[in-house]
């Protein structure tokens, strides 16, 4: 069965056609779950051409597999080697882009704003109360490519968190696009000026000129069990079904996913997530808003079996970090980062190439300290702190846990030779 994580900029098709500005990505698409994240999901988008086949997986962590069976190299060798293994490479992995810009009018908070969480109610409440409790803080978010379209090029979904308009969403419901326009649950339309939006977590806060809203109540995502039973609100497959409510329970907590160059930690649930809930709440059965939905697993048929009710959230307490870096600095400083562009060498490449296990360097970030000390295209990452590294989750584990300034032990090897090479993190924003 070949499972994938859903793009919701397009259906999947066997040739679809080239997209005007390439997303960041490899040569062909990941398949395994612990592999890759294609693309924080669900958001609706309405110009196909324009998003066929994009990505968003960041550019800082990369890898490929050998098992796709359906993908080939179009050389003579079967195997697509070339004499040089870096032109093997070359075409094995493909350059990576910037995320596309966000020019929405930007908006700064004033000190001290920030989103406040609040510990787990007591009483459960029905899902018809959580629904007139909470549907009235979702808003519906049209997002558009340029100055003078009526065409919506994306159509997602948000949360109010504040009574005088600011709202939580994720990042790609509004990256590459210049206007957005926030509807409310009681019709009320606002244009939206950003706060800033965070590519690499998937959250976005934006802000419209309204007072007396009804805003959300958060709580804190860290009582989370398995098995909790939720609701998900939002604006699935565009306007005709906003303010949807879909129910199930919490399937898992602190699932590592790669994605955007970094491991985020997501809530799992088996609550109906489709195109357009994006950014929407994942709420808890006291009507607090403990996730923001971002993206959603699916799979293509073999025979009558499929994936369903794999859905994702980001937690409250994530979300409130990134979203109270965005309010004070209008981005998400202090993470740490390498600046390295790897991804794990195929056992078959291995062999052809007489390469050691480990991570293959396809790009090194101006700026970073990797760049400093000469790491260099070509060399492979065989252990980092001494500790074998054979996929991009063994070396963003370790970032995960380490600030900026901190430093790590490569061990490089390059042309037959073997050394170690210490290098500082940087932050995030230095080199990407």
């Amino acid at each position: 069965m070949e499972n994938n994580w859903y793009s919701p900029y397009t259906e999947p098709q066997p040739a679809p056609p080239a997209p005007k500005k390439k997303r960041q990505g490899l040569k062909y698409t990941m398949l395994a779950l612990s592999l890759l994240v294609l693309i924080a999901a669900s958001c609706f988008i309405f110009r196909e051409e324009q998003r066929a086949e994009e990505d968003r997986t960041g550019f800082s962590f990369h890898f490929g597999t050998d098992e796709d069976d359906d993908y080939q190299f179009s050389f003579d060798d079967p195997d697509g080697f070339t004499d040089d293994f870096k032109d093997y490479f070359e075409n094995y992995y493909v350059g990576y882009e910037e995320a596309e810009e966000c020019s929405i009018p930007r908006f700064s908070a004033p000190a001290g704003t920030e989103l406040l969480l609040t510990e787990a109610g007591e009483e459960e409440l029905s899902l018809q109360d959580i629904y007139a409790h909470c549907a009235p803080s979702i808003v519906g978010i049209s997002a558009y490519p340029d100055a003078e379209s009526d065409d919506r090029y994306s159509w997602g979904s948000g949360v109010i968190f504040s009574e005088d308009g600011y709202i939580l969403t994720n990042s790609h419901v509004v990256e590459g696009t210049c206007r957005a326009k926030i509807t409310l649950h009681d019709d009320r339309e606002f244009w939206a000026e950003l706060v800033g939006n965070d590519h690499r977590s998937d959250i976005a806060v934006l802000k419209i000129d309204a007072e007396g809203l009804t805003a959300a109540e958060f709580a804190r995502s860290d009582s989370l069990r398995v098995g909790d039973e939720v609701a998900a609100i939002g604006n699935p497959l565009g306007e005709e079904f906003r303010s949807s409510l879909t129910n199930g329970i919490v399937s898992g907590i602190d699932r590592d996913i790669s994605y955007n160059g970094t491991t985020l930690t997501l809530i799992q649930t088996n609550a109906a997530i489709n195109e357009g809930n994006s950014g929407g709440a994942l709420v808890n059965m006291h009507g607090q808003v403990i996730g923001i939905i971002n993206m959603k697993m699916t799979s293509t048929y073999v025979g009558s079996v499929s994936i369903e009710g794999v859905g994702f959230a980001i937690p409250s307490l994530t979300a409130k970090r990134m979203a109270d870096g965005l309010l004070k600095d209008g981005r998400v400083l202090g993470r740490p980062a390498l600046g390295l562009t790897v991804g794990a060498v195929p056992a078959n490449a291995a062999e052809h190439y007489t390469l050691p296990d480990g991570l293959y360097v396809s790009a090194v970030s101006e700026g970073s300290d990797c760049a400093a000390q000469g790491i260099q295209v070509g060399d492979v990452v065989t252990h980092v702190n001494g500790k074998a590294a054979e996929s991009t989750e063994d070396v963003t584990g370790l970032i995960a846990d380490m600030q900026v300034g901190d430093t790590l032990t490569l061990s490089i090897f390059r042309e037959g030779e073997r050394f170690d090479v210490t290098v500082k993190l940087v932050d995030v924003t230095d080199v990407y």
